[in-house]
């Protein structure tokens, strides 16, 4: 039985590069961090930008190129457990190769946890096996969770991105819109059907994801948390959150410690003696 093994780097290439015909006996996984050029598959010729993720499932022949200097995230990996296999088989169905669109946001976390696995590769490993194995699938994971469409237009994804990083700022559409060159119900109609949610929706979403995680991670007040999410006052934030959680957001947060109130207040006590 063939033992799990990966090797990946970052790569830069030249603007006029080509890489010419090749197949291999693993699966890559190659992400697109900087610059632009083209993938061609068969009779495909699918164009690149910072974002993309290519997928490619072993033994398919496959070429690059590039029109302006081009870098690249770079993984191949073979031997993976059936489960890794099946993984890969549903990001890219039929033994097809896929190309992905992740957002700036989410480009920017899968370069930290891809630059994380580079440094771990690049150690003596006491369970080598395992651990290739565990962080291919984290990778392929994170690709299955924030995965848009080929065709997703990347200036929706910033947009996206924008309503993430500024849950406290009221939404205006039609400035969204204006930023993307799309009329307003282009712009809604292009975010619903990358997203499945409406842009007011997908900003509720985010916020309620921020709200858990500031109570789960942080000893902020709940007053402050509200603040950072776009409430002004407590009371409507603890009202949203209540209708959102079915508790407040004091008594969700203790839920999550699994402490009682003075512990819970101890972490708010160290928090605030903290400096950062």
């Amino acid at each position: 039985m063939q033992m799990p093994h990966a090797k990946g780097s970052f790569v830069t290439y030249r603007a006029g590069w080509h890489m010419g015909p090749h197949a291999h006996a693993t699966f890559e996984l190659s992400a697109v961090l900087e610059g632009s050029g083209t993938f061609l598959c068969g009779a495909g010729s699918y164009p690149l930008q910072a974002g993309h993720i290519v997928l490619i499932p072993s033994g398919v022949s496959h070429d690059y190129r590039s029109d302006a200097p081009i870098r690249f995230g770079v993984l191949e990996a073979g031997g993976m457990p059936d489960r890794i296999n099946r993984l890969m088989a549903r990001l890219a169905p039929d033994r097809t190769p896929r190309l992905l669109a992740l957002s700036p946001i989410a480009l920017s976390q899968y370069e930290d946890l891809y630059r994380q696995w580079l440094r771990m590769i690049s150690q003596p490993l006491m369970e080598e096996a395992a651990c290739l194995a565990a962080w291919v699938e984290l990778l392929l994971l994170f690709l299955l969770q924030h995965q848009g469409s080929r065709g997703m237009s990347l200036s929706v994804a910033s947009a996206a991105d924008y309503i993430r990083a500024s849950l406290d700022k009221e939404l205006s559409i039609g400035e969204l819109a204006k930023a993307c060159r799309l009329s307003e119900s282009a712009f809604r109609s292009a975010f619903k059907q990358a997203f499945g949610l409406s842009p007011k929706q997908y900003q509720q979403q985010c916020r309620i994801e921020e709200a858990r995680w500031l109570l789960r991670s942080t000893g902020k007040s709940v007053q402050t948390i509200g603040s950072l999410i776009g409430f002004a006052s407590i009371h409507a934030f603890s009202g949203w959150f209540q209708k959102k959680e079915g508790a407040s957001p004091t008594d969700w947060r203790k839920s999550q410690q699994g402490m009682n109130g003075t512990a819970a207040k101890i972490i708010e006590t160290q928090s605030a003696l903290s400096p950062y």
